[in-house]
Order: C-alpha cells, then structure tokens, then sequence
C-alpha cells in the first residue's frame, strides 16, 4: 500500500492554525472555541507525528473503526497507540485483510472529503 495520511493535510494552513487568535483577538476571543479548535489541532500535530514513526518503522497506522474487535483484542497489548480518545494500530500492510483494507479506504474517502 503507498503511503497515505491520516492528517488533513490543511490543518496547517495560516488560517486554520489556532494558535495565532489569542495575539490577533486577546479580548474578544472565544475561550470554549479557542479550547476546541485547539484541542483539535493538538491531536492532528500527535497523529502526524505518530504516522511518520510508523511509516519509519514500516508499519501503517490502522484506525480502530476499521478492525474487527477480536483481531483488535490480539494486537492491543504491544501495537496499540491512543491519541487523545482515539485509538490506531500498528500493522504492517501485508497484515490487513481485504475488509480491513475496504474499511481503511473508505475511512480516506470520508476524511479527504470532509476536508
């Protein structure tokens, strides 16, 4: 399988990037929207940095919605990595099963979508 993301790759784009409101709004700015898009881009920051070891150490991250809960039960205890409340697996491409690999496009399809 090529290499794909699991990152949008526009959550670093200028205008998308939170970290600049507090100097451009300090008084005006909302505190919940501030935290939650924060909260969000701390996570994608995370997820990338997680997808480049994997890839470095040949392995594709697989997210949890795409494996079945058994095959998810064997793996769990050495290739499971959580971040923030979402949970990927370490698998090596050859490792995945067809309805896996479906699974795995078909969540690509939705996120480059959505982005």
């Amino acid at each position: 399988m090529e290499r794909y993301s699991l990152v949008p790759q526009e959550y670093k784009d200028k205008e998308k990037d939170p970290r600049r409101l507090p100097w451009l709004y300090p008084k005006s700015l909302n505190l919940v929207y501030y935290a939650k898009k924060m909260q969000e881009f701390s996570f994608y920051q995370a997820l990338e940095v997680a997808e480049d070891l994997a890839f470095k150490q040949g392995f594709i991250l697989l997210p949890h919605s795409c494996i079945h809960w058994q095959r998810a039960k064997n793996y769990g205890h050495d290739r499971k990595v959580k971040i923030g409340r979402k949970s990927f697996f370490l698998m090596k491409p050859n490792e995945l099963t067809k309805s896996e690999e479906m699974k795995l496009e078909k969540y690509l399809d939705e996120l480059h979508e959505r982005s």
